[in-house]
C-alpha cells in the first residue's frame, strides 16, 4: 500500500476511535438519588470509570473473574459492589486485558477503563487508581461520567456470549500472567477509602 493510502486509512481510523461515542443497550442510568458512592460496611466498592469519548464507538465489558459487571460506554461509570478479598477483573473489546484487586470491607476504590487503539477495534486496559490521581481530577471525571447499572437486555447478552468471553478469557490470561509483576495492573487494598 502506498503512503498516501496507509495515511488515508490511519486518519480515518483516528477519527473514528476519537468520536462517535455510543451508549450501551445493555446498561441503564442509576437515577441521582440512587447513585452508590461509598461501600456498605461488609462490603468493598469499585467504581469503573471511563471519563474520555476516545474509541467511544465501541463497548468495555466488564467481569469480575466469570461474573459479567456491565458494559461500560465512554462517559459512564459502574459502581460494582462486592465481596471483600482477592479479585480478578477482566475488560473485554477486541482483546481482553486483566487488573488484579484485593478489596477490604467497608473500602471504596477506582479504576479507569481506557481504551487504545486495536486492530479492528479499540482494546481496553484498566488504569487502578492507587492514589496517584488528584482528587480534584476523580471529582471532574465522576461529576462529567453517568452512573449506569445492568439491565435484562445486559443480562441476556451476557449468558449468550458466555462462551465467546471464556474463550478470550482462556487466550488472554495466560499472557497476561506471563508478564512480570511491574507490567500488571494491581489495584492496592490500601488505595481505598
Amino acid at each position: 500500500m502506498n503512503k498516501p493510502a496507509s495515511f488515508f486509512l490511519l486518519a480515518v481510523f483516528a477519527l473514528f476511535m476519537s468520536g462517535c461515542a455510543t451508549v450501551s443497550h445493555h446498561m441503564s442510568p442509576v437515577p441521582p438519588a440512587n447513585v452508590v458512592d461509598k461501600a456498605a460496611a461488609d462490603k468493598a466498592l469499585v467504581v469503573f470509570l471511563r471519563p474520555s469519548n476516545y474509541g467511544g464507538a465501541v463497548q468495555a465489558t466488564l467481569y469480575d473473574g466469570d461474573t459479567y459487571i456491565g458494559t461500560l460506554s465512554a462517559k459512564k461509570q459502574i459502581a460494582y459492589e462486592t465481596d471483600p478479598g482477592e479479585h480478578m477483573f477482566m475488560v473485554v473489546g477486541e482483546s481482553a486485558d486483566f487488573m488484579k484487586a484485593d478489596l477490604l470491607a467497608g473500602k471504596t476504590y477506582y479504576a479507569q477503563v481506557v481504551a487504545r487503539m486495536g486492530l479492528w477495534k479499540a482494546r481496553f486496559s484498566f488504569r487502578p487508581m492507587n492514589g496517584q490521581v488528584a482528587e480534584n481530577e476523580l471529582q471532574q471525571w465522576l461529576s462529567a461520567s453517568e452512573q449506569v447499572s445492568v439491565n435484562q437486555e445486559g443480562l441476556a447478552w451476557a449468558k449468550a456470549n458466555a462462551a465467546s468471553i471464556a474463550e478470550k478469557k482462556a487466550d488472554y490470561l495466560p499472557k497476561w500472567e506471563a508478564k512480570p509483576d511491574s507490567d500488571k495492573q494491581i489495584l492496592k487494598a490500601e488505595s481505598g477509602r
